[in-house]
């Protein structure tokens, strides 16, 4: 999704992002940072907006037995609350008074079960009217690296319907799966022409 966010990336001052990154994923953290120190040096005015990051765990491990997975799910939703329902931190709320921005607009994930947790997590609080209809849409793309057949967390989103968009990065896999929407290779890093 990083590589996503740097191809498509559009400056706006009232933007506030938010990372989740699973607890103990170095690499994750890191690749926030060398995005988010990009964007600052390409657009050194306050027109990049605002971020932070949260850390929740992992829903489930590779490896993890089946049988101990609710119990890491539940962990994961408990954090995906906070994380969704915190308010930006203070250097926002003194930029945009009145706080236009306290629950995220639009979710994306490509394929984590913490991913899916989180989504499940954001359509339980709108089914229970916790935050605004109009907040939390979720947005999943399939993984790029999923060609022939979706992952089990596509097929979770696609089987409950949680998502508001199903994306795919493969046209014959997007054909085969019905209301997926065909998007192209938004993260796969292309060849240089010629």
């Amino acid at each position: 999704m990083l590589e996503t966010i740097k191809r498509k990336f559009v400056p706006q001052a009232n933007a506030h992002r938010r990372y989740l990154v699973t607890t103990g994923d170095q690499d994750s953290l890191n690749r926030v940072i060398k995005l988010e120190c990009l964007i600052k040096r390409c657009f050194p005015d306050d027109r990049a907006g605002t971020l932070d990051a949260f850390q929740v765990p992992r829903a489930r491990r590779v490896h993890q037995p089946f049988w101990t997975a609710p119990f890491t799910c539940l962990q994961t939703a408990i954090h995906a609350i906070n994380a969704l329902t915190r308010e930006p931190d203070v250097r926002y709320a003194e930029r945009h008074p009145g706080n236009p921005f306290k629950y995220p607009h639009v979710i994306i994930t490509n394929g984590p079960a913490t991913g899916f947790i989180v989504c499940l997590v954001a359509h339980l609080l709108k089914l229970c009217y916790l935050v605004p209809q109009d907040r939390l849409k979720m947005v999943y793309v399939e993984s790029w690296a999923r060609c022939r057949s979706l992952s089990l967390t596509g097929r979770l989103f696609l089987w409950s319907g949680v998502a508001d968009m199903f994306c795919v990065q493969h046209e014959e896999l997007a054909q085969r799966t019905p209301g997926a929407v065909y998007v192209g290779q938004v993260a796969a890093r292309l060849a240089p022409p010629g």
